[in-house]
């Protein structure tokens, strides 16, 4: 092996280090995106036009089976008209534990009346938006 090369594997680690598959977080962002976009009744071929990719990656990109970059990202939130962080939220509370069971049970009242006032928000954008307070309240 040449000396190049093993400098190379020391910077980067082994080549399988290198392969940056999808993971569980990019799913959730994806999902999240599909969710958006949806809620505002856009189809996948309109934001993939607004963000500069075509149908299929953007596909790709809500099915998880693809990772996202960071100005991808953005682009993709500008288009859905909301802020980056709420994707990001998305994919970084894919991984929080569900509440303790008795946690639960006591905020049945609670979760009855959230219910309720979510159900007489029409917007879809604001729907969207308690959505994302909730989840970045939660985390």
């Amino acid at each position: 092996m040449s000396p190049k090369s093993l400098e190379s594997q020391r910077r980067d680690g082994p080549a399988e280090a290198n392969h940056r598959s999808p993971t569980s977080s990019d799913a959730a962002v994806g999902r999240e995106i599909r969710d958006l976009r949806q809620a505002q009744r856009m189809t996948q071929k309109a934001l993939a036009r607004m963000v500069g990719v075509t149908g299929a990656q953007l596909h790709r990109y809500e099915m998880g089976t693809t990772r996202i970059a960071a100005s991808r990202l953005i682009s993709i939130a500008s288009a859905l008209e909301i802020r980056p962080d709420v994707l990001i939220t998305a994919g970084a509370n894919e991984n929080v534990p569900p509440p303790a069971p008795d946690l639960q049970s006591s905020a049945g009242d609670d979760i009855a009346e959230l219910l309720q006032v979510f159900c007489t928000i029409t917007d879809p954008k604001r729907r969207s938006a308690l959505i994302a307070v909730a989840k970045m309240m939660a985390g």
